[in-house]
């Protein structure tokens, strides 16, 4: 890999990629309609993530937004005309095959990514746009951020996943609230309802994004996704399976070059990072 940032081709201009030491920054692109989803960005989306899971160079995935906004999900102007991004009007079924597939290879496949993925929340996430901000891992945002579910504003139920991955994070009660009334949350409100990892100045996200980023890079590739398996098996496991599966993957990063290197440097004074 070289040394310096690379950028890498999507195929559209309304998704930027950069790989730079490990870690794969996506920018969603399309700032003048914050960043709303059209089939070029989905589907770029879906083949770089795609792409990413079996690249070794990349150790972590951070997604973001171009201009003042995150995602704002749904294009309304579309909407607006009675056209859809997935088909014409006319053919349903085309539609639906279509809906399905862009929301499984994008946030379906990003909730259940093999490495650390962390969302910047750089302005509002709205709709399946906050959908995609939930299926990362870790999720910080700009104090300037506001995160609303949106879809009974616009007479819909909610897609790419977003009440799935709600109701995970705060309950069935909370999510149905949240998606009747489409309230609005700060940044501050949404971190104490645990729908956000942190919240910094807004100048301040980039670098913090960057400094997190580094430290999941940093760290060994296999007990990160040994992590991430270990707390996908607490949702569905009982308690002996999952500590079962815990021993299987200890025994096996024991034996790993990166489990032997950290133990070394346990016992050598380093510089502070974001999760010092």
């Amino acid at each position: 890999m070289a040394d310096g940032p690379q950028d890498l081709d999507t195929g559209t201009d309304e998704l930027l990629a950069t790989l730079d030491r490990g870690v794969l920054t996506v920018t969603l692109n399309r700032p003048a309609a914050r960043n709303a989803y059209s089939m070029p960005l989905l589907d770029a989306l879906g083949e770089l993530l795609a792409a990413a899971e079996d690249d070794e160079r990349v150790r972590v995935v951070v997604v973001t937004g171009a201009g003042a906004g995150f995602c704002a999900g749904g294009d309304v102007k579309v909407m607006a005309r009675g056209e859809s991004i997935f088909g014409p009007a006319d053919d349903v079924e085309a539609r639906r095959t279509r809906h399905a597939a862009a929301q499984r290879a994008t946030t379906v496949r990003l909730a259940q990514f093999a490495k650390p993925t962390l969302a910047l929340v750089n302005g509002p996430a709205v709709g399946a746009g906050l959908a995609l901000a939930l299926a990362c891992d870790l999720r910080w945002a700009a104090e300037s951020a506001v995160l609303r579910t949106g879809f009974v504003r616009a007479g819909l139920a909610g897609d790419f996943g977003c009440t799935w991955l709600l109701t995970r994070l705060v309950g069935p009660a909370r999510a149905t609230e949240l998606l009747f009334t489409s309230a609005a949350l700060t940044a501050e409100a949404a971190r104490a309802e645990g729908l956000l990892t942190g919240v910094v100045p807004d100048g301040e996200l980039p670098a913090r994004g960057a400094a997190v980023a580094r430290t999941l890079a940093e760290t060994s590739p296999l007990a990160l996704r040994a992590v991430k398996d270990n707390v996908a098996r607490a949702s569905t496991q009982d308690l002996a399976s999952c500590a079962d599966a815990e021993v299987d993957w200890h025994v096996r990063l024991v034996e790993t070059p990166e489990h032997r290197a950290a133990v070394a440097a346990l016992s050598t004074p380093r510089p502070a990072g974001p999760y010092s």
